[in-house]
């Protein structure tokens, strides 16, 4: 548990003295904005879901004094046949209390029709003991095979250095704030194919979007997710996604 905690502290210490002038290297904006979104996912991998029971995030004033904060990790696969058929997307949501050491969240299925009536949402409870992931009460076969089975991302693999991918393009409104890149990933880059792998895709070109809203440095308040996205711009549209974030426990009870 303490490599993660070193990684975060030296990872936030390089930037600190970067963006202080400490370095004879001038960044550019893009370099900024990669160095931040890698600082976020410097966690990754994280191999055993309970050590982030003994990981602490960036806080800020919107934690109480004696909160040690919740994690929310969730991730969701969705895909689309063609332009008449529905939208379907699988996922889960864990919130990792490290007040009292519990796990609470939901698997969901999502179906989002074109003309938006036959949207349907289905929530199934979960918890999380040994790290594992149980599915609570009655639900299909089908369901309770599928979280008892569930990965996340952070889980297996790292995300790696961003600036060795060929990025596409980048757009940033800091009035809000909000900054997004989008890459290119191989067909054989290890987090293509872990998604390529878990998700029966053929070997293939994906496109990395990575957002971010919030201040660069970090705040509780904003959010950083990412998509790894097959065919985006056209009617068989598969995508998965995976967010994991440090809150306030009091805004998630």
């Amino acid at each position: 548990m303490n490599k993660y905690k070193r990684l975060l502290l030296l990872t936030g210490v390089s930037l600190m003295m970067l963006n202080t002038g400490c370095s004879n290297i001038t960044l550019t904006k893009n370099q900024k904005v990669e160095q931040a979104f890698e600082k976020h996912l410097s966690i990754y991998p994280v191999k055993n879901l309970e050590d982030f029971y003994d990981m602490e995030g960036f806080r800020d004033e919107e934690f109480e004094k004696n909160d040690k904060g919740t994690w929310v990790v969730s991730s969701y696969f969705s895909e689309k046949a063609s332009k008449k058929e529905p939208l379907i997307s699988r996922g889960l949501v864990l919130f990792i209390n490290r007040n009292n050491k519990k796990v609470k969240g939901n698997y969901i299925v999502d179906k989002i029709t074109p003309d938006l009536k036959g949207n349907q949402s289905v929530e199934y409870p979960v918890e999380m003991k040994n790290n594992k992931i149980i599915p609570i009460g009655n639900m299909p076969r089908e369901i309770k095979e599928q979280i008892e089975n569930y990965r996340f991302l952070v889980q297996d693999e790292s995300i790696g250095d961003l600036s060795k991918l060929k990025r596409i393009k980048e757009r940033y409104n800091e009035e809000m704030p909000l900054y997004t890149q989008t890459y290119e990933l191989a067909k054989n880059n290890n987090i293509n194919k872990w998604v390529q792998n878990k998700y029966s895709i053929d070997e293939k070109k994906a496109e990395l979007y990575i957002e971010k809203s919030g201040e660069l440095k970090g705040s509780s308040i904003g959010y950083l997710n990412f998509e790894i996205s097959y065919n985006p711009r056209y009617k068989n549209h598969k995508y998965y996604s995976e967010s994991v974030q440090y809150q306030p426990s009091k805004e998630l009870d």
